[in-house]
């Protein structure tokens, strides 16, 4: 697995505050997003990091969670149900038997190191009629030199705007939606988290919601 993704990389990214950066309200703001389009089934998380989104998706869905990195399934092993599958794995090149009614993918692509393959595989994991929820950062709009200036991960490969995200996604999904995020960790402790759609056209993030088409 990519080594950049170890500990020091999330000490360096979060500090010692990911969980404060990572509160419940966002999790559960993303949940209510997406459920007004899936609110059952199941569930395969790419990125899922420490494994907070899941704990709270499980209590409506079956889940599943991937991370490239070895650090971060162990810290979700540690504090998720042992019914919550967590291993280790890239987009892109994951290979697996299930097919999933639900893929969330939070500000993971950005970090692919190429993003038509991962949506690719994506596609081959979800169901037909399946959905995806993604957040990405994005880099246009007024705000968008803000957004470039604080940015200081060297992961981010595609630092795009949130036009280039929509034309990619559709080029294989069914675009269903998209709202903007508000975000910013202000005095190392309290987390923003708002989504917006009547401001989804300025916001330094954005959540996309798409469907994959049924074969005929």
């Amino acid at each position: 697995m990519d080594e950049k993704f170890t500990r020091s990389y999330f000490d360096s990214a979060y500090g010692p505050y990911y969980r404060l950066r990572n509160p419940r309200h966002k999790w559960l703001s993303f949940l209510a997003e997406i459920k007004k389009h899936i609110s059952a089934g199941s569930l395969l998380d790419i990125g899922c990091a420490y494994g907070l989104f899941l704990q709270e998706a499980s209590h409506s869905f079956d889940c599943m969670g991937v991370d490239i990195s070895l650090h971060a399934v162990a810290e979700a092993r540690s504090t998720l149900s042992k019914e919550i599958d967590v291993f280790v794995g890239a987009v892109g090149s994951l290979h697996l038997e299930n097919r999933y009614d639900l893929i969330t993918c939070f500000d993971v692509l950005e970090h692919t190191r190429d993003l038509g393959e991962a949506l690719d595989n994506i596609q081959d994991l979800l169901k037909d009629g399946g959905i995806l929820a993604l957040t990405v950062p994005v880099y246009d709009g007024p705000l968008g030199w803000m957004v470039d200036m604080l940015d200081r991960d060297e992961t981010h490969n595609y630092r795009r705007s949130r036009e280039f995200w929509l034309a990619e996604v559709s080029k294989r999904f069914a675009v269903l939606d998209y709202v903007g995020i508000w975000r910013y960790f202000f005095f190392n402790r309290f987390y923003l988290n708002v989504l917006s759609k009547s401001t989804r056209r300025i916001t330094p993030a954005v959540m996309i919601l798409a469907k994959k088409g049924e074969e005929r």
